[in-house]
């Protein structure tokens, strides 16, 4: 009982240390997985639900270079930007992001067509899909509450042709009450090929502890 009260004490100042001193040593390990998707399917035209600063959709279009001219590379980018709210910062368990115009112009030197949609995606995926044109990767990375990601996963699947990629992060391990795993967990097992990274990672929010998390990886069967 004493134990767990210091322990809730300190919480506001180890998990940030934790999460840091991690990261410096280990880094997020199963990201490999989504540079290991756009090589199998060498992408040219990527979606990323969570865009956030953009430095991964740097990388990613960096990889993509490998296979194409960076002229000829598509990114689809979808975040709140500026326009998050404290509501929703708390509701999708969320990371606050820069603005739409930062991330645009840190895009667009990469030399790739660049599109970004700013808004929350019950909205903007509905209102968007019809106009987009089926992509290669997909990275489902944006709000974390379950109807979030029921809504992502559903027009990102209207956007997957035969051998579409679409990566899922925040399979938590030890939690159903967010996070993907009751979506990933629910697929039709006929439909699609549903596979979990092997890499497991260890993340400790102040706010409601530790989350072991997973990729899900999902294509569809041919």
């Amino acid at each position: 009982m004493i134990l767990r009260k210091i322990k809730q004490a300190l919480k506001p100042f180890y998990a940030p240390t934790v999460n840091q001193v991690t990261h410096m040593l280990f880094g997020p390990k199963r990201y490999s997985n989504l540079f290991s998707a756009l090589k199998k399917t060498k992408a040219s035209k990527i979606m990323e639900v969570g865009t956030w600063s953009g430095a991964r959709a740097i990388k990613l279009i960096s990889l993509a270079k490998s296979f194409h001219p960076a002229d000829q590379i598509e990114y689809y980018g979808f975040d709140l930007f500026e326009g998050m709210t404290d509501e929703s910062f708390v509701h999708e368990i969320s990371k606050r992001p820069p603005t739409q115009a930062e991330v645009q112009h840190a895009l667009e030197q990469t030399g790739a067509e660049i599109t970004l949609f700013k808004g929350d995606t019950l909205k903007t995926l509905p209102d968007n899909t019809p106009s987009l044109p089926k992509m290669d990767l997909i990275f489902i990375d944006g709000g974390h509450s379950l109807d979030t990601i029921a809504n992502d996963w559903k027009y990102s699947e209207q956007l997957m042709h035969e051998r579409t990629i679409v990566v899922f992060d925040d399979y938590w391990l030890n939690r159903a009450d967010g996070g993907c795993k009751s979506l990933i967990d629910s697929l039709d097992r006929n439909v699609y090929i549903v596979n979990l990274s092997k890499q497991t990672d260890r993340f400790v929010n102040e706010s409601f502890g530790l989350l072991e998390i997973k990729f899900a990886i999902v294509s569809k069967k041919i």
